[in-house]
């Protein structure tokens, strides 16, 4: 005896959905027959899709648990080296530290801006 897979029911069900429409009026059968024809036409690209799906997010998640223990070695590293030092600080970088335009004058400390 032949085994009869799901997509052969699938193929010969959606027209009958479809074509139910005459002696059942019933609108709901059709949507439903539609739905199957297009699972049945795009299940090569449905199943591609699934495949390539799995296969990209399992990669990203191992990559991102990589990334962390990177991120906190790379952290701890860059915490040590930074050591503030006393630099001269551009016009702009006191701006926003200070919030205020400093005079030429040590003297004169003003918040005329």
């Amino acid at each position: 005896m032949k085994k009869i897979k799901i997509n052969q029911v699938i193929e010969y069900l959606s027209p009958t959905l479809v074509f139910s429409y005459f002696f059942i009026h019933n609108i709901f059968l059709v949507l439903i027959g539609i739905t199957f024809s297009l699972y049945s036409i795009n299940i090569n690209m449905i199943n591609n899709l699934k495949k390539s799906m799995n296969k990209n997010f399992g990669i990203k998640n191992e990559s991102k648990d990589s990334n962390k223990n990177n991120k906190e070695n790379n952290s701890n590293a860059i915490n040590i080296k930074s050591t503030k030092e006393e630099t001269k600080l551009t016009l702009v970088e006191e701006i926003e530290e200070f919030g205020f335009i400093p005079s030429i004058d040590k003297k004169n400390n003003s918040n005329a801006a």
